[in-house]
């Protein structure tokens, strides 16, 4: 579900900035990797130079919508299933370019894309040819302080370059196991 996601996000950004920068050609602009794992942040012998990075940087469960129903009417029995976990995923998108004003073009046209676009889904963008059709993301804007910039490009152990961090919300993960299954309880009957 989260590699689902990702590539979610990906198609849907990469179709748009093609879309809004046709200049850029056919080729691949956004794409999926480790931004810790660039070797030179910006040189030209970097294969991720030029693109627009996507990392997952942390991953949040939301505790608010924890609490739900262990259960559920199927066919008209009781179907007991532990209840899916809704994840908050951090992704970081970074734009590695030689030119520094051509980065910051880049960047901005992912923050235009994530304006226009308040919940990303199989229905607002087809034809990702994924086999999950359940992802549905509400996209923020994540701003850190300066401690947590410093700390963040820290663990990446790179310099910063120009990105920008989005929190997709509400990514539900759920198992297809069942617990349990029984009949559905119509009354109680008590013997006196």
């Amino acid at each position: 579900m989260i590699s689902d996601a990702m590539r979610l996000i990906q198609v849907a950004l990469q179709r748009y900035i093609l879309e809004v920068e046709p200049e850029l050609g056919p080729g691949q602009i956004v794409i999926m990797d480790n931004i810790a794992m660039a070797e030179e942040l910006g040189g030209s012998n970097n294969q991720l130079s030029g693109h627009v990075i996507m990392s997952l940087v942390n991953l949040q469960e939301e505790t608010t919508l924890k609490n739900g129903n262990h259960y559920r009417l199927d066919n008209g029995r009781t179907v007991y299933q532990n209840p899916p976990i809704n994840l908050n995923l951090f992704i970081l998108f970074s734009v590695l370019h030689n030119q520094y004003d051509t980065a910051l073009r880049l960047l901005s046209r992912v923050v235009e894309f994530f304006q226009s676009q308040t919940e990303i889904s199989y229905t607002t963008t087809p034809g990702t040819g994924s086999s999950s059709r359940d992802v549905r993301i509400v996209p923020d804007l994540y701003s850190l302080t300066f401690e947590q910039l410093n700390h963040l490009w820290g663990s990446l152990g790179g310099k910063q370059v120009p990105f920008v961090l989005y929190r997709a919300r509400l990514i539900a993960v759920e198992a297809q196991k069942r617990q349990a299954e029984s009949e559905v309880i119509s009354g109680i009957y008590i013997n006196e």
